[in-house]
């Protein structure tokens, strides 16, 4: 049974008796009913189904905190924590304290940096808990470096069934980043999923995509019909910084050239990624040991304007993001290909375990040493002819509203015996 009650006056007595709770019962009692407080926009349900500790049965703590991790997963709350209260008739109420973090940016215009498209002005509205119902909804557009309109729509349970939902439409004008060439690309994207269990995920979903690449003696376009599957298994704790676990994914994408009748155009793209957490110390202030590996393969059509990278916050820290002069793939081929592997680990430790301010935003600060690997190619067969890239170097990571962690790194890269000028990378959320 769930109820809601007042906040304020539970809890002037709620430490002397979560105190007398832990000394004199320990974890003997029976929890007779189930209570949360402090979700003003949330709707109940979306908190209801996520507390899975059972009523009439004894208190178990592992429990309680697994419905922690569940809640904190939402990304929807600065702050969430339970207390045990005992009652007349020797039982006790499970209560848990939510504390809601900042789930709307009014429309705004700001200058945004972004690594690969440099500055530009961009222009949203965005909400993270659409209606209370954990729904997420942007739109905007932005100019400079990347003209841009589009719009996102994202529920994570639209049938009350964990089946998911995702749409987006956008559409991008911006400098190729490697060629002397304008790209234009319009996308029209479904997808559903559905949970099985809470660690088992399976997503399918299709797009139409238009793609242009404008140069000085030629345009090449594309028109794809893609669709998309995915398997993935996560028994991470908490998503944003986890420190048990494992998050394997299998995604297979298809680009199927529906107007050339010989659909030569047309290719199957594999990207796998395998990561796992591990626990160093017992302390409040984690001590995270993370490590991924990522394999990505494609099959069919190849051409120069679809190159993969190594570079930048995203794939090999510590290399410059790559641009049409002295990173171009005819000056720097060893850092360009259709398929690659590359590896990654990082040693994350909390200075300042997350928390909620007083005007209920989370914050907090982790620092970070990472180390990168990866080899990249245009087929398999010449895999590692031209040596490895790699990477190191120290970051940070602060917790903010919305995107989860902004996450700040200073690399330097390495090849061939020799280390590169440092670089500095700024994103949103974690690397893996």
């Amino acid at each position: 049974m769930f109820r809601k009650r007042s906040f304020i006056g539970l809890f002037l007595f709620l430490p002397f008796l979560y105190d007398s709770i832990l000394v004199g019962f320990g974890n003997n009692l029976i929890i007779s009913s189930i209570q949360f407080t402090g979700n003003k926009k949330t709707q109940d349900y979306i908190i209801e189904r996520e507390i899975q500790h059972p009523i009439q049965s004894l208190f178990d703590s592992t429990l309680a905190n697994r419905d922690l991790d569940r809640l904190e997963n939402l990304s929807l709350f600065s702050e969430v924590e339970w207390k045990i209260i005992p009652i007349e008739d020797s039982t006790a109420i499970l209560q848990y304290f939510i504390t809601e973090s900042l789930q709307k940016l009014p429309p705004f215009a700001l200058p945004v940096y972004d690594e690969e498209q440099g500055w530009s002005i961009v222009g949203a509205l965005v909400f993270t808990n659409f209606r209370g119902r954990n729904q997420f909804l942007s739109l905007g557009g932005s100019f400079g470096g990347e003209d841009s309109y589009g719009m996102t729509f994202q529920d994570p349970w639209i049938f009350g069934n964990h089946v998911s939902f995702e749409m987006t439409i956008e559409n991008q004008k911006f400098p190729h980043l490697f060629l002397e060439r304008e790209s234009q690309v319009k996308n029209f994207q479904i997808k559903f999923g559905r949970w099985f269990g809470e660690k088992i995920k399976m997503t399918i979903g299709n797009s139409y995509v238009q793609k242009r690449y404008l140069g000085d003696v030629d345009t090449l376009s594309y028109n794809f019909i893609s669709p998309e599957f995915s398997f993935s298994y996560d028994s991470r704790d908490i998503f944003w910084n986890p420190s048990s676990g494992k998050e394997f994914n299998h995604n297979f994408l298809s680009e199927l050239d529906h107007k050339s009748k010989s659909k030569s155009k047309s290719s199957l793209v594999w990207r796998q990624s395998y990561s796992s957490y591990y626990k160093l110390n017992s302390s409040i202030k984690s001590l995270i040991f993370a490590i991924n590996l990522t394999i990505n393969k494609r099959w069919g059509y190849r051409n120069i304007v679809f190159l993969n990278y190594f570079g930048g916050s995203r794939s090999i820290r510590g290399w410059a993001i790559p641009n049409t002069s002295s990173h171009s793939p005819l000056k720097e081929s060893f850092r360009y290909g259709h398929d690659y592997i590359q590896f990654s680990s990082e040693l994350r430790k909390e200075i300042i375990p997350k928390f909620a301010t007083r005007f209920d935003i989370e914050t907090g600060l982790i620092i970070v040493s990472f180390f990168d690997i990866g080899v990249i190619s245009d087929k398999i067969k010449s895999f590692g002819k031209e040596g490895t890239m790699a990477g190191a170097g120290l970051g940070i990571r602060v917790p903010i509203p919305i995107f989860e962690v902004i996450r700040l790194d200073l690399g330097w890269g390495y090849r061939k015996g020799s280390w590169g000028k440092p670089g500095l990378h700024f994103w949103f959320g974690q690397k893996f």
